[in-house]
């Protein structure tokens, strides 16, 4: 094994803990299942139904991570009836499922589950539901549970419909962009705003397309293969993970398939993974959720028997949280318990740390720890020719070496203190936010503004944008102010002869 391990590329065969006392040894682990629907809750994995070989089922699971317990949920209300294929999302603390396939039709029905009361109840939808099927998209967005294609018996589908948990209606949505052709069991993810659906299978042929949707304006578009695109398949599985998509096995038309791949969102590139360690078998209609670190697949079918063994991937040895620093740095802008010197701005108190000004800027190093009046303990600084909200800004840099939310205007008198405060990266960043701001009426102002302050970057970008629009330009109240800077003018002449 390498250094640092393969482990991050390593699967486990997952086995369940001892049961307390007093639970039976056939209460242990669900009994072998293809597909069931799943959904995971806080450390809760939740599974209810699928195809146990001989018939369609209708018992409920539920997987503890940290215990590595199953154990069967028992309930109360009426059941949803044995089914396969049907999807199970979560909203507000209950689970919902609708349709499937029971072994002789295909179903429409609506049912909800209360977690806490472990109660089932029928849903009385208002407005007519989609029509029945299996193999379809199931995901929750905003207050709408939201599903996409499927298979009603003897026709695939592409249409996408959503219920709205608020009013209890259902409605087909219209939706545009590169809508995907009809499909059943395609596997899908939801990541932020968007769904992803890759493959499946429309009655003829098995797909390797990839599509994403924008749930918020409910637009497709097709997403190019690039990379090690997974073979057609469907009855595969999919999974969303620290940016990225995997899809293991499914279904190809001749072999149960067990091959792993990753796409990364950000680079848009598949990856065909070798994982090493306990392999599990080529497979199709398996459960297949992540919690923390891992990848867990349960089941499914392998071309001969319904399986029932359960499966670990980690996705890296140890997952390293994400930088705070500059979060928390940003804590400390007028953070009074946290400081140990005073400002006064425009009148108000603005609190400050000393050894971060002084480590990030001359001007406060030399006031501060400079001999000077400034620099005695409890001395209160006033400050002028900023504004309040400039020095916040100018404030926020120095701790966190960025700017959030500077418009145009605040960035110009940003400029001015960065200059002021010899803070030359700072001043480059104003730049750049004003440069954004450039029009036809204020690039003269912003042309003398750089000149004054020796932004000769913002200066040269100005003068460009003043020949290249010379025409509306010389109409402004803005070129007018140039007649008080001969220089400036002789400089957009001899720019333009040139």
């Amino acid at each position: 094994m390498p250094p640092g391990g393969s482990r991050s590329r390593s699967w486990r065969q997952v086995k369940a803990n001892a049961l307390p006392p007093g639970v039976s040894v056939g209460d242990q682990v669900p009994g072998p299942r293809s597909g069931a629907a799943s959904v995971v809750v806080g450390n809760k994995l939740f599974m209810f139904g699928g195809y146990g070989g001989s018939g369609r089922l209708d018992d409920f699971w539920e997987f503890d991570f940290e215990s590595r317990i199953w154990k069967e949920v028992h309930c109360q209300g009426p059941s949803p009836g044995v089914r396969e294929n049907n999807g199970v999302v979560e909203y507000k603390g209950s689970l919902y499922l609708f349709g499937g396939y029971n072994g002789s039709q295909w179903l429409n029905d609506f049912h909800g589950f209360h977690i806490e009361t472990r109660t089932w109840r029928k849903v009385e939808p208002a407005g007519a539901p989609p029509v029945s099927r299996f193999g379809y998209v199931a995901v929750v967005h905003s207050h709408y549970f939201c599903l996409f294609g499927g298979y009603d018996g003897t026709t695939w589908l592409n249409d996408m419909h959503r219920f709205n948990f608020d009013t209890s209606l259902w409605e087909e949505v219209n939706t545009s962009g590169q809508i995907p052709s009809i499909r059943s069991c395609p596997s899908w993810c939801k990541d932020g705003d968007n769904v992803y659906v890759f493959g499946g299978y429309d009655g003829v042929q098995r797909m390797n397309d990839f599509y994403r949707c924008d749930l918020e304006t409910m637009t497709w578009a097709q997403i190019p293969g690039i990379g090690d695109v997974p073979t057609p398949r469907y009855f595969h599985s999919c999974a969303v993970h620290n940016g990225s998509m995997y899809v293991f096995g499914g279904y190809n038309g001749s072999d149960r398939l067990c091959d792993f791949f990753e796409h990364n969102f950000d680079t848009g590139t598949w990856t065909e993974l070798e994982p090493h360690g306990d392999l599990p078998t080529g497979r199709s209609s398996l459960v297949a959720q992540v919690h923390g670190n891992s990848l867990f697949i349960f089941g499914g079918y392998n071309g001969q028997v319904v399986l029932n063994d359960f499966y670990e991937w980690r996705f890296q040895p140890l997952l390293v949280p994400p930088p705070t620093l500059q979060e928390d740095m940003r804590k400390l802008v007028n953070n009074r318990e946290l400081s140990d010197v005073t400002f006064i701005v425009d009148g108000f108190p603005v609190y400050a740390s000393r050894v971060h000004l002084a480590l990030r800027s001359e001007h406060f190093r030399a006031m501060l720890y400079g001999g000077m009046r400034e620099s005695e303990k409890g001395a209160e600084i006033e400050i002028k020719d900023v504004s309040h909200a400039v020095f916040l800004k100018l404030l926020e840099y120095l701790y966190t070496d960025t700017l959030s939310d500077v418009t145009a205007n605040q960035a110009v008198h940003l400029l001015v203190a960065s200059e002021q405060y010899l803070l030359a990266r700072l001043k480059t960043l104003c730049e750049e936010a004003i440069r954004t701001s450039i029009t036809v009426d204020t690039v003269c102002t912003i042309f003398l503004l750089a000149h004054k302050h020796n932004a000769e970057g913002l200066k040269e970008i100005a003068l460009d944008f003043v020949l290249d629009n010379m025409e509306g330009v010389k109409d402004t109240a803005g070129f007018l102010e140039l007649k008080q800077e001969p220089d400036l003018l002789m400089e957009i002449i001899f720019r333009q002869a040139s």
